[in-house]
């Protein structure tokens, strides 16, 4: 194709009159997009004067074309557009007819880039495809906006400056991010080995079996098992401590649920050897271990430092917190539940020789067994009475548990989709990186992801943005429409690929609605 000009040899852009006469003399034009040509009359086009083909019909010189199209051929009166012709033949269509689609086997927003590069407003769609184009849309752009949101979390990590500022950082990737490198994964499962092993241990140390007597002829720890759970708590306490020390915010660190899980697996152990040896000689020493018996209870909250490293143990937390109403809801169900049913089965047990229903109150744990379907036996009506009552109390049960439990299983599952998407984008921008430094992929203008959410998202400028995600390949030399004075030096430059091409600007409004008007 040569590039404007109306003749063969021509070395100069095409004048006003040549460009007037050409479009003048023919009642058909081909568009070329993306290769693939399609014919069409001017008076098709000219039905939307408002759009970039309608304003393609009435331009009049060499650099309003260049603004509209890429690159064109007046003397086979052919336009060529650099973009993919996908969803071409929709937009064509509503040129035709009135009448815009969506596009199945097309990315939303790539075709809402299209509808916006054509000039065509979204608006025009169809009642059939509104619905799930805006669906669509709407899921695309949540899910980037989280996926953004999380990215920025990440990235917003302050260590300061100096030797000390990259030490912490490192030291952070290493013991928080498992994914960032080898030995912060291998450090990681030597975690999780030290977590098993403490519960083992913890475990093992119960069995009569196992345990040994001390001088009062009382069962103690066995020695070997507390030298393997002394041996953890150092590792943990050593974890945690390296941790707070390269941590870019303190008191995030300390406030965090997983950090306090961690402290409240650590204090245990420290509080009962100290009541232990300060009172050891005293009179006090067996009331005392009454009291470090119950620090020992909570050492098994140390099975949920896993959750520092399973999203599912994550998503569990998470689902609890996010769900304390739909909790307490079911709570009061229940609680209501309980009061009903408990005092209509005392009222028919009462009078029953040697009943077990001798109160209210009594009557809780029957309640509460039956409404959960547990059942365990001890307590049960003999009436018919009471038996009519306990049939209705379980069926009862059954239902108001259910009820809140799909938005439970909702939030639990939104969660877990979330953490599974933060992690992939974070693979992929490594990749990037990784692809940058090596040189195979060439890198342009800075592109984030945030960036590229607020374009989607109807243009909203976006002031503040930090790099989120790498930047997008890119090659060759990006052509801009050249100007009159320069035509020539830019018509001597090699013709970019399709690939490295820059889109022009998109300056065309969206068609009138008196235009559409027209159609109709």
């Amino acid at each position: 194709m040569l590039r404007g000009c109306p003749l063969a040899g021509s070395a100069t852009p095409p004048s006003v009159q040549q460009i007037e006469r050409a479009m003048a003399e023919h009642r058909r034009v081909l568009l070329n997009v993306g290769g693939v040509k399609h014919e069409v009359l001017w008076s098709t086009i000219e039905r939307m004067p408002h759009t970039r083909l309608g304003k393609l019909r009435v331009a009049s010189s060499h650099d309003e074309l260049m603004a509209l199209c890429d690159d064109y051929e007046l003397s086979e009166r052919e336009f060529f557009f650099d973009r993919h012709p996908r969803s071409f033949a929709s937009v064509l269509n509503f040129y035709r007819t009135g009448k815009l689609h969506l596009v199945e086997d097309m990315c939303v927003l790539s075709f809402h880039d299209d509808l916006e590069y054509w000039g065509v407003n979204e608006l025009y769609l169809e009642a059939c495809c509104q619905q799930r184009y805006h669906q669509r849309k709407e899921m695309v752009l949540e899910e980037m906006r989280k996926e953004a949101e999380g990215l920025r979390e990440r990235t917003t990590e302050d260590f300061g400056t100096g030797c000390c500022g990259e030490l912490r950082s490192k030291a952070w990737d290493l013991l928080e991010k498992p994914q960032t490198s080898r030995a912060a994964r291998l450090l990681a499962v030597v975690s999780i080995l030290f977590i098993l092993l403490s519960t083992v241990a913890l475990t093992l140390n119960t069995l009569p079996v196992l345990q040994s007597l001390d001088a009062e002829g009382h069962l103690v720890d066995n020695p070997h098992l507390e030298l393997v759970e002394a041996a953890c708590i150092c590792w943990f306490t050593l974890e945690y401590l390296l941790r707070f020390w390269a941590s870019p915010n303190k008191w995030k660190f300390f406030k965090s649920s997983l950090n306090v899980i961690d402290l409240v697996a650590i204090l245990p152990y420290f509080i009962s050897l100290g009541l232990v040896e300060s009172n050891r000689s005293t009179k006090q020493f067996q009331n005392v271990r009454r009291v470090v018996q119950i620090f020992r209870v909570l050492r098994i909250l140390r099975v949920l430092k896993l959750a520092r490293h399973s999203t599912g143990l994550q998503s569990l937390g998470y689902t609890l917190r996010r769900s304390y109403k739909e909790l307490g809801l079911l709570m009061m169900f229940l609680a209501i539940g309980i009061l009903m049913f408990s005092s209509l089965a005392y009222f028919a047990e009462k009078d029953r020789e040697g009943t077990k229903f001798t109160s209210i109150p009594e009557t809780f744990w029957w309640a509460s067994i039956t409404m959960t379907t547990v059942g365990y036996g001890d307590i049960y009506p003999e009436t018919l009475l009471g038996k009519i009552v306990g049939s209705v109390c379980c069926i009862c049960g059954v239902l108001v548990i259910a009820l809140p439990i799909p938005i439970i299983v909702n939030n639990f599952a939104e969660y877990y989709k979330d953490q599974m998407r933060l992690e992939k984008a974070l693979k992929r921008r490594e990749a990037l990186e990784r692809a940058k430094r090596s040189g195979s992929i060439v890198s342009f203008h800075a592109i984030n992801l945030r960036d590229t959410f607020a374009k989607s998202a109807e243009g909203r400028a976006v002031k503040e943005s930090e790099p989120l995600l790498c930047d997008i390949a890119q090659g060759g030399s990006a052509r801009a429409a050249p100007a009159e004075s320069g035509w020539t030096e830019w018509q001597e430059r090699p013709p970019p690929t399709a690939r490295g091409r820059e889109q022009p600007r998109n300056d065309v409004q969206p068609a009138s609605g008196d235009a559409i008007g027209h159609v109709l």
